[in-house]
């Protein structure tokens, strides 16, 4: 009996239990249709920044581009949103980058931005979407690791969005209603090309739309945003959709002899260099006495000194993350770190010191800015990882990674070109720099202009300076896209005085031939500048009638007699078009470069 009853039991637990229906899909919100939505104006603002038919740097677009993607994200998000301190602070950085880029038009400064605005963001979305903590040291890879992730695992949610918006009550309705859309716009859109190509009358009612519709390079601009714009819907899906996890390895005694042998031979190698740094670099008569002096022996190294210093820094906080120094080696590697730290703080001293010495002697500069910006931020990283060996448990790399953050969007909103501008400026107005290195500024763009004023009461030599960093400077955000609008740029329209310089020319019509038309003088075209768009000078703005075509000085030719007609998006091989004012005498000298095409007004 009891064999039967041992079979039954064996018979009853064999036996498969039956299969849970599927849960239910969570019905679509309204947050779920913006997705598409929102995506596609993304895809679209990031071509119109960053197309590839004009390649120029945005300004305004960026904070624009920045903006929307916070916007998107927490829409998105919706009540999900995880507020926290590092959240808010990533996000904030963002932001204040991407108004720097507004602000200021320094195109090697927003090409650095750029990085760091992209590197910020995606930490700042994944903790606002409660994925990652960035108060861990690992946040920075896992937000490149969870970006990679959320634009290609979900790039098929739109067309299963759809699927179930069918099966849902009334989803058929609003499918008919999406596919009416998607067949009415290209259809319309093919017919009034067609029409306006047909009829010139009918094309002018369109001119307002300032549609430019030609047919394989529409379809190729559509195809891109609607991809771009897959990658980005799958983005916003992923922080929706994914549930937040967080994995963090468990701190733990790594062995010290992974990081002992390293570090006393560093501490050995730095005790004889220190000693010859607090000899010759700070030893005063002796130092002074060597080949070119001071400033000659600091000329060279603190870029090489600066790169030990955060080789040193990174070691540190690689060895003393998840340690306890608890065991007897780790006790020794923890007094090896200690004295490599302060062994680093020396040579940190002695890059900045000779990187003193050469701003001394030949001023500063934007390169040297930022070096001086890596020493303070490898400072604040010799000091948190000093507070770590004293306090393991602190967030050395958090920490110092803030301060790095917060001092770059302190400087960058601080306008980097008009400091080293307005340093390079008073030392050569009180006498410490010998010479002002004018085209250098000018090279820094229309930042440096706040700055300048003082050179006009430098006499004769500074006020030369002053005009001729203003000659090259004197341009507007006139003739360009929105997207490449600054604050700078604006304000590189005005001259000293803040009168307005002339930004948009009217054209005319004389024997035939089109004119331009500028301070109550009329110009005619002459002939062509061999040298191409090199040989151009200050851009003075753009014709009314087509902001693409842009006016220039040929040269340094007085414009009261000379102007050159140039399309930046113009064919490489395409010479700028040179015009001569009709009343310049005939014996006004030709610039040189400038080849004549025999136009018969000229032949009288």
């Amino acid at each position: 009996m009891d064999e039967e009853k041992k079979s039954d039991i064996m018979e009853t637990d064999a036996t498969p239990a039956p299969a849970s229906p599927p849960a239910p899909e969570p019905p679509l919100t309204w947050r779920d249709g913006t997705i598409p939505l929102l995506a596609l104006g993304m895809a679209w603002l990031f071509w119109a920044c960053f197309g590839l038919e004009n390649l120029t740097w945005p300004h305004l677009g960026i904070l624009a581009l920045v903006c929307a993607h916070f916007a998107a994200v927490l829409i998105a998000l919706g009540r999900r949103v995880h507020i926290s301190v590092g959240s808010l602070f990533c996000t904030a950085a963002a932001l204040a980058l991407a108004l720097s880029c507004a602000l200021y038009a320094s195109a090697e400064l927003l090409l650095m931005n750029c990085l760091v605005i992209l590197l910020t963001a995606a930490t700042a979305t994944f903790a606002l979407s409660g994925h990652l903590e960035p108060g861990r040291s690992r946040a920075l890879g896992d937000a490149v690791a969870l970006s990679f992730i959320a634009l290609f695992s979900r790039v098929d949610r739109p067309f299963r969005s759809l699927g179930q918006l069918r099966r849902q009550k009334g989803g058929a309705a609003l499918g008919r209603a999406a596919l009416a859309v998607l067949v009415t716009v290209p259809v319309l859109a093919v017919v009034l090309w067609l029409l306006s190509s047909a009829d010139a009358v009918f094309g002018s009612l369109l001119d307002p739309l300032r549609v430019d519709f030609v047919p394989g390079r529409t379809i190729w601009r559509i195809l891109r945003i609607v991809l771009a714009a897959l990658f980005i819907a799958s983005a916003l899906c992923f922080i929706r959709e994914e549930p937040p996890h967080r994995s963090e390895k468990p701190a733990g005694e790594r062995r010290a002899a992974a990081f002992l042998p390293v570090t006393v031979l560093l501490d050995i190698v730095y005790l004889v260099f220190c000693t010859i740094q607090l000899k010759y670099l700070f030893g005063g008569a002796e130092a002074a006495s060597m080949a070119g002096g001071w400033a000659e022996y600091a000329r060279s190294g603190f870029f090489q000194l600066a790169a030990v210093a955060a080789i040193d820094l990174g070691l540190v906080l690689l060895g003393t993350d998840g340690r306890r120094f608890a065991s007897r080696g780790g006790k020794l590697l923890r007094a090896a770190f200690a004295l490599l730290l302060v062994l680093t703080a020396v040579i940190l001293f002695s890059a900045f010191w000779r990187m003193r010495l050469y701003i001394l002697a030949f001023g500063m500069s934007m390169l040297r800015l930022l070096t001086l910006w890596a020493m303070a931020a490898i400072a604040a990283g010799i000091l948190a990882a000093g507070w770590k060996l004293i306090r393991p448990a602190f967030r050395a790399v958090p920490a110092a990674g803030a301060f790095a953050l917060t001092l770059w969007c302190v400087m960058c909103l601080a306008n980097p070109c008009g400091m080293v501008a307005r340093y390079n400026v008073n030392g050569y107005m009180s006498g410490s720099l010998s010479q002002l290195d004018a085209d250098y500024l000018a090279r820094l763009g229309p930042d440096v202009l706040p700055a300048l004023p003082p050179l006009q009461q430098a006499g004769a030599q500074g006020q030369d300076a002053f005009d001729g960093i203003v000659r090259q400077l004197r341009h507007t955000n006139a003739g360009v896209p929105w997207t490449q609008w600054s604050l700078s740029g604006y304000r590189s329209g005005l001259d000293a005085g803040g009168v307005a310089q002339p930004v948009e020319f009217e054209t005319g019509e004389h024997g035939g031939y089109k004119t331009i038309l500028w301070d109550g003088r009329t110009y005619a075209p002459y002939g062509t500048l061999a040298a191409g768009r090199i040989a151009l000078g200050e851009k003075l703005g753009c014709l009314r009638q087509d902001e693409e075509v842009m006016i220039y000085a040929v040269g340094t030719a007085d414009t009261d007699f000379w102007l050159a007609e140039y399309t930046d998006e113009g064919w490489m091989d395409d010479p700028p078009l040179v015009y001569r004012a009709l009343d310049a005498p005939d014996d006004v000298p030709v610039p040189e470069g400038v080849d004549s095409l025999g136009y018969d007004i000229w032949q009288n």
